[in-house]
């Protein structure tokens, strides 16, 4: 049969006339990621709004000190480890193991410096004896079993390490403003010109993560532009208990 040259003409022109009008959807494979109708940018739903940023990774700790050379402990980290004499640290300091460790009563670890951290992550249990006490600016554990005996103290009381980038946290001024956390921090209005909605303490921060809190506390604000009376801000303390 011999083709009619109309046919083929008229469905000439029509491809033509068709492609410009509607490229994507002659060509646009709507699982290609490339493609418009896979994008956000053209959507029917709203403005377009990026992806939120993945969490900043956590920061790399020391390497574990051993139970008898850096603790001067009894045993091992992967059996039983018992600490029985009191230290003094002036740096970050992790632990680490598959066993046990028990530090025993009136034994203090001490790390007095504004940030500094005492990380213990024991595949079994940790115990903190009677009387024993743990001073950090950061005090995390993780074990199967945590026991805290009576008297026994983990302290962060004005240790705190930065707070996060977005802010200080610390009011200005010399209202003797409070310092933030989850929200404003309070202040009194001691200027008759101000408006209570104008004085304002410390900025926001870590209000999204409140369910999970792990932000340092800030520095409380000052009465006096010659010294700075603001307390120190309080650290962090966390227990991942596995049992």
């Amino acid at each position: 049969m011999v083709p009619n040259p109309l046919s083929s003409l008229v469905f000439v022109f029509f491809l033509n006339a068709f492609i410009p009008i509607y490229p994507c959807l002659a060509f646009t494979d709507p699982n290609d990621e490339f493609s418009i109708f896979a994008s956000d940018i053209v959507s029917f739903h709203g403005d377009y709004s990026p992806p939120s940023p993945l969490p900043p990774a956590p920061p790399p700790h020391p390497p574990s000190l051993s139970c008898q050379g850096g603790l001067g402990g009894i045993g091992s980290l992967d059996t039983v480890c018992k600490l029985d004499s009191s230290l003094n640290f002036t740096d970050d300091v992790y632990i680490e193991g598959n066993g046990t460790l028990d530090i025993l009563p009136g034994v203090v670890l001490n790390c007095p410096i504004g940030g500094c951290s005492i990380l213990i992550n024991m595949t079994k249990d940790f115990s903190l004896g009677q009387n024993a006490t743990i001073i950090a600016g950061t005090v995390a554990v993780t074990a199967y079993n945590v026991s805290l005996s009576v008297g026994s103290v983990i302290n962060v009381t004005g240790l705190a390490g930065d707070p996060p980038p977005q802010t200080s946290g610390t009011p200005s001024g010399v209202q003797g403003a409070g310092e933030d956390h989850g929200g404003r921090g309070a202040s009194c209005v001691l200027d008759n010109t101000k408006l209570p909605d104008d004085v304002w303490g410390g900025d926001a921060y870590s209000w999204s993560h409140l369910q999970e809190p792990w932000s340092n506390g800030s520095k409380g604000g000052t009465t006096s532009k010659e010294e700075n009376y603001g307390g120190e801000g309080g650290g962090r303390i966390g227990f991942d208990v596995t049992s």
